[in-house]
């Protein structure tokens, strides 16, 4: 069996996550919010765990150390330290 049979068949959103894993990210939610915060995990219907991050809701800012994000809630997502992001 080659490497390519034992990897999980993953999608190019998820191998761009993975490659992100505790990296700063910027996600934009379906009610307004922006979190902003590392990538700790995720799975495939990208639910995202992150930490050490802040939530932005108008001039409303709020500090956590983590936060589950439901995939469905998800409308974009930024990768900040990727060399064609320009953000949100």
């Amino acid at each position: 069996m080659s490497n390519n049979e034992k990897a999980p068949n993953l999608s190019e959103i998820e191998k761009l996550l993975q490659k992100n894993v505790e990296k700063e990210i910027l996600v934009k939610l379906k009610n307004n919010f922006t979190v902003k915060g590392k990538l700790r995990i995720f799975d495939q219907h990208l639910n995202l765990t992150l930490k050490e991050g802040e939530v932005i809701f108008g001039e409303n800012i709020e500090n956590f150390e983590d936060l589950l994000l439901r995939g469905s809630d998800i409308m974009v997502i930024s990768l900040l330290n990727h060399p064609n992001s320009k953000g949100i």
